[in-house]
């Protein structure tokens, strides 16, 4: 029996090609994010759960399940263990160990060695265009934006990744870019500040050398502050992560 499942963007036309394939029975999340396929009320568990070994899984493409290849694996898995078979429309048609010794191959070739990286690869280029705030997919810049209020969150990279089932090298390069506006941010309020603090320092002090002291020391201990706190939430999530398998 051929089972249609369809999810996210771009849906009526996931529809389309999933009816003239065609398929026996349709499952289908709507446009809800891609959390819903492990929700206990989701179409996708009830497709799994109504499954029979030797059933067909067909979906128009892989962004359908996940973006990322660590969870397209583990989608392979579970589709082995219920001994389904696969088709995606989008792509040549291979079998799960096919799609699974691709999806390993990619693993393995699209790394850089840089521990400064998390453990993440060299992210694709057409990930970079894909995942921003000026992508021209609707669920793309959603995706995007619910990214960074994740990381504004103090949520880790691996969480971001997990829980938008995206590479963790464009989580990594999200938080990156987030930085830089964070920094900007910064440094916009330093100078703000140390206008503010002539003006006041010029009702009290009528020598030049003093007002650009106090400018200067107000700045510097605005930017320690701030950098300190940065760096210490930034690095309490790591310890957390690293201890936790211990335990």
């Amino acid at each position: 029996m051929n089972l249609g499942y369809a999810r996210g963007y771009q849906l009526t036309q996931q529809l389309d090609m999933l009816e003239d394939y065609p398929v026996d029975e349709l499952f289908s999340d709507g446009a809800q994010e891609v959390e819903a396929l492990h929700s206990p009320t989701s179409e996708f568990q009830a497709l799994m759960n109504f499954a029979q070994p030797g059933d067909h899984l067909v979906i128009a493409s892989w962004e359908v399940v996940s973006r990322d290849y660590r969870q397209l694996l583990a989608c392979l898995d579970q589709l082995e263990t219920q001994e389904l078979t696969l088709d995606v429309l989008n792509l040549p048609q291979l079998t799960v160990e096919e799609w699974r010794q691709v999806f390993r191959w990619s693993l393995r070739n699209d790394r850089l060695l840089h521990p400064v990286l998390v453990k993440a690869g060299k992210e694709r280029d057409r990930s970079k265009d894909a995942y921003s705030l000026f992508s021209k997919e609707p669920e793309a810049r959603k995706l995007y934006r619910e990214m960074i209020w994740l990381l504004v969150e103090k949520n880790s990279v691996h969480q971001v990744a997990q829980q938008k089932r995206v590479p963790i090298e464009t989580a990594y390069r999200v938080q990156q870019e987030l930085k830089q506006v964070q920094l900007a941010i910064i440094l916009v309020i330093c100078f703000l500040l140390a206008i503010f603090s002539i003006k006041l320092a010029e009702s009290y002090f009528d020598q030049l050398w003093i007002q650009v002291a106090i400018c200067v020391v107000v700045t510097l201990v605005i930017l320690w502050n701030v950098l300190i706190d940065t760096e210490e939430t930034e690095s309490n999530p790591l310890i957390k992560e690293k201890k936790t398998p211990k335990i």
